[in-house]
């Protein structure tokens, strides 16, 4: 019954972000949606697609917009961040009447950390902490505005835009420049709201219990994930610190800090990315791979996927048998699930550059690379404006590989865990030479 309720709700899913995306298509199609005259089919699915699957590329910036057609993408982006299952999930108990049981079944499935009574649960704190962030970051973002000097009113929707595309990791920004020249303290709200953002509720639901005094301690999933997540924010602050720009020219603390937070996903910037060392490219596009945490509004392979394939490569070289981590033991399937996502992702890359290339091969192979990370990990940075200059059917390409980016994860989670059998025979063990 749990694997027939999974595969409908991967169907669900899979078609929920579809539709979503082709009407937002639809909206942005209609008169008064930019400045210029009506948008090319492409330009409008394009900039639907990254923005249901919260990614932050765009083929026509956001000032281009109008308000209207500014709300239109800052809906989608909310939709997407959020998730359709879970907005679901949050209407029929803002209604009264609560989840069914299959309901229940189906989100409870996604995850195995949490028991069938605590799903309501974790769905109410889902909605009420994304809005109550969001809420507490667009003042911070609002007052930066101020301080900078901008007029009170659209400083007022700008916030409101930024925080929702800060926490959801989309990457948009209403600004023609990204997040370059804005104030100090709009970079902090912005920044703290991509951490937030890229969390995933289920540690902030682990975190809320113990405050609460419902648990004792975390749970070992909450504990990899903020351990991995300090620990990604102060390497790559440090590593982008050093790699410096192009011809040896320094980068500041504070831009190498902003970048490491938002690098992973968000696809904020404070300066122009192309003017990154080539090893700070690498670095930028290492941690994309990596990406967030599982049930977070961000992309890539996550955090915990990355930290049990470490977690087992450091096992192996302390010559353990078993996979230990904070004093327990990881099972196999999870190790083997790790790996196997990981695999699955670098030969996603690997599809996604080479059919990139043979459909723009006009652009640098770098840059080609650096696109094809940021799509399939809806991360939205983008070198030298690469993703305004593609022709129709690259623009078409990269929307794909972001739908696949945003869905490939939780596809592949669900078809890993309906694969899961305990067999009835247990073959005699043979070592195979390695290395």
């Amino acid at each position: 019954m749990l694997l027939s309720i999974a595969k409908k709700g991967q169907s669900l899913f899979l078609l929920s972000f579809a539709l979503f995306a082709l009407g937002g298509t639809l909206l942005l199609k209609l008169p008064g949606m930019t400045f210029h005259g009506n948008l090319a089919w492409i330009d409008a699915f394009f900039i639907a697609m990254s923005s249901t699957c919260i990614t932050g590329l765009a083929t026509v910036p956001v000032t281009e917009f109008t308000l209207l057609g500014q709300i239109v993408i800052v809906a989608l982006i909310q939709i997407g961040g959020i998730g359709i299952m879970t907005l679901s999930a949050s209407i029929l108990l803002s209604l009264g009447k609560g989840l069914s049981f299959s309901d229940t079944l189906l989100i409870s499935s996604l995850n195995d950390n949490f028991s069938l009574r605590g799903t309501e649960g974790l769905t109410r704190t889902v909605v009420k902490y994304s809005l109550l962030t969001e809420g507490a970051g667009a003042v911070l973002i609002y007052a930066g505005s101020l301080l900078k000097g901008d007029d009170w009113l659209s400083s007022l929707w700008n916030a409101v835009f930024l925080a929702v595309s800060s926490f959801c990791n989309a990457g948009m920004a209403p600004y023609g420049d990204s997040m370059a020249s804005q104030h100090v303290l709009s970079r902090i709200g912005c920044a703290g709201l991509i951490v937030f953002g890229g969390l995933g509720v289920y540690v902030i639901y682990d975190l809320l219990q113990v405050v609460k005094k419902r648990r004792l301690s975390m749970r070992i999933h909450s504990k990899v994930v903020l351990f991995t997540t300090v620990f990604l924010l102060i390497a790559g602050t440090v590593m982008l610190k050093c790699a410096g720009l192009q011809g040896g020219a320094a980068l500041s603390w504070a831009d190498a800090a902003f970048l490491s937070v938002s690098c992973r996903t968000a696809g904020f910037s404070t300066f122009e990315t192309g003017t990154l060392s080539d090893t700070g490219l690498l670095t930028v596009m290492i941690l994309m791979l990596i990406g967030a945490s599982p049930g977070s509004t961000g992309g890539g392979m996550k955090t915990s996927t990355v930290a049990v394939a470490a977690a087992a490569i450091w096992n192996t070289f302390l010559g353990n048998t078993e996979v230990l981590m904070y004093k327990r033991m990881i099972p196999g399937a999870n190790v083997l699930r790790a790996f196997s996502i990981i695999v699955i992702f670098l030969l996603m890359t690997y599809t996604a550059s080479v059919t990139m290339q043979a459909l723009a091969p006009e652009t640098d192979m770098t840059a080609i690379i650096f696109e094809s990370i940021s799509a399939l990990t809806t991360t939205g940075l983008s070198l030298n404006g690469t993703t305004a200059t593609l022709h129709a059917p690259a623009k078409f390409a990269l929307a794909l590989f972001m739908y696949i980016g945003r869905m490939g994860p939780f596809t592949i989670m669900l078809f890993l865990l309906s694969r899961e059998k305990r067999g009835q025979l247990k073959y005699p063990q043979e070592r195979i030479i390695i290395g």
